[in-house]
């Protein structure tokens, strides 16, 4: 294995989770080749697990790290469990934002803080410009789709 410092679990209701695991390694190959980086050798636990959140909910996942346990969690709207349409479209955006989340996996296992735009003025004062604008946010939203269009479309 490329990665044996890395244990990747993955919890879902559709039979999945090796397409998934195999996905994020995939990404993270990806990833490392693209940004010239290497992995931490430190033992790091990978949780990703899709459950069900309220329909009113704006959002779709989140990637929360505890640095003195040496995991991250992923956790995603899994749409089957939230009676979501089967349709191209669903299928699509749930593969982007999976892929979205693994991304901010890999710049946390590579130290990558994502990229700025020389020049451009966020205005700190409006409460969305700092998360949109975010270095580490954009580059997982420019990487979202070219990953789910190479790695994640088997998945489903």
């Amino acid at each position: 294995m490329k990665y044996p410092n890395i244990k990747v679990t993955v919890v879902c209701l559709p039979n999945v989770e090796k397409d998934i695991k195999k996905v994020f390694f995939e990404i993270l190959d990806d990833y490392t080749k693209r940004f010239n980086v290497k992995v931490t050798d430190k033992a790091i636990k990978v949780h990703v697990c899709l459950v069900d959140y309220p329909e009113e909910s704006s959002s779709a996942g989140l990637t929360s790290y505890a640095e003195d346990e040496n995991k991250i969690l992923i956790q995603m709207r899994d749409p089957w469990l939230s009676n979501w349409e089967d349709n191209p479209y669903m299928v699509q955006k749930f593969c982007e934002i999976l892929c979205h989340e693994f991304v901010h996996a890999c710049q946390n296992l590579t130290g990558r803080k994502g990229f700025k735009v020389k020049g451009m003025i966020v205005d700190k004062e409006n409460s969305l410009e700092p998360y949109w604008f975010d270095p580490e946010e954009m580059e997982a939203r420019m990487l979202e789709m070219p990953y789910a269009m190479l790695y994640a479309q088997k998945i489903l």
